[in-house]
C-alpha cells in the first residue's frame, strides 16, 4: 500500500469517525398494539389507553399511522447536534412511518428536558397540513404543557391530529376544571359585595377590591371562550410533508 493510498484511508476514517461518535440512537418501535412510545414517563396508562383507541381507529378506517414517542431529552439519544425537527425526521424515517405508496404516517415527539414538541408529517401530506399542524401544536399541546399536564397537552394533539387527518374541523382545548366554579363563585362574591357595599354606602378600598374582583373575573370569561369552541403502521414511510415545532 502506498504512501498516498494511507493518507486517503486516514482521511476518510477522519470524517468517518465524528459521524460515528454522534450519530443519534432511536427508541425501539412499539409493540403492534400500541401507538406509543413514552421514555419519559410522561403518558399515564388512561392516556395511553386513549392514543392506543383513536390512533387504531386512525390506522384501520384511513390507513393513517400516528405515532407519539416521549424522550428526556436529545442528549440522552447522542442527538446533541441536532434540533428537534432534525431528530424527528431522523425518527420518522428509521422508524418508516406510513408506506411508500401512501405515504401519510405522523409522529408526535416531546423532548421534556428540551422543552421541546414536534410534529413530523410523512411526505404525502406535501406541506399542504402546515397551518393545521401549527394550530395543534399551540391550541391543543403547548398550553397543556405550560401548566405541566403532559398527558392533556398529548390527549388533545392525538384527538387534534385526528381531526386533522380526517378533514374535521379541529376539538377545541379543555379547558381547566377550575374555571367554571371559580367564575361562579366570582359572580356570586361580586354580587354579594355590591349589595353590602350600597346598603353601607362604603367607598374607596372596598370599590377597589370590587374593581380587582371584576378584572379577574374578565380573564376568566376570557378562558373560557378561548377553550369554547392494531399497530402496523410501519411500511418504509418518510418524512418530509411538513409539520410544526413547539417550545414551553
Amino acid at each position: 500500500m502506498n504512501k498516498k493510498t494511507v493518507i486517503a484511508w486516514m482521511s476518510i476514517l477522519v470524517l468517518l469517525v465524528p459521524m460515528l461518535a454522534f450519530a443519534a440512537i432511536f427508541p425501539d418501535k412499539p409493540p403492534s398494539e400500541h401507538y406509543y412510545v413514552d421514555e419519559a414517563g410522561l403518558i399515564d396508562v388512561e392516556t395511553g389507553g386513549r392514543i392506543d383507541e383513536i390512533a387504531s381507529a386512525l390506522l384501520a378506517e384511513e390507513s393513517i399511522p400516528v405515532y407519539v414517542v416521549t424522550i428526556s431529552s436529545l442528549v440522552a439519544y447522542d442527538a446533541v447536534t441536532l434540533s428537534i425537527d432534525q431528530y424527528a425526521t431522523e425518527l420518522f424515517d428509521h422508524w418508516g412511518i406510513g408506506w411508500q405508496d401512501r405515504n401519510y404516517g405522523v409522529l408526535l415527539l416531546i423532548s421534556s428536558g428540551d422543552r421541546k414538541a414536534r410534529i413530523e408529517l410523512g411526505a404525502g401530506w406535501g406541506h399542504d397540513y402546515d397551518t393545521q399542524a401549527r394550530q395543534v401544536m399551540d391550541e391543543l399541546i403547548v398550553p397543556s404543557f405550560k401548566r405541566g399536564d403532559f398527558a392533556t397537552g398529548i390527549a388533545d394533539g392525538v384527538r387534534g391530529l385526528d381531526a386533522m387527518a380526517r378533514g374535521l374541523a379541529l376539538p377545541e382545548r379543555k379547558a381547566p376544571w377550575w374555571v367554571v366554579p371559580a367564575f361562579v363563585g366570582g359572580v356570586l362574591l361580586m354580587v354579594i359585595m355590591i349589595i353590602n357595599l350600597f346598603r353601607s354606602g362604603r367607598k374607596g378600598w372596598a370599590w377597589a377590591l370590587l374593581a380587582v374582583l371584576g378584572v379577574i373575573l374578565f380573564f376568566i370569561i376570557r378562558t373560557m371562550l378561548s377553550n369554547a369552541g392494531s399497530g402496523g403502521g410501519f411500511g418504509g414511510g418518510s418524512s418530509g410533508g411538513g409539520g410544526a415545532t413547539g417550545s414551553w
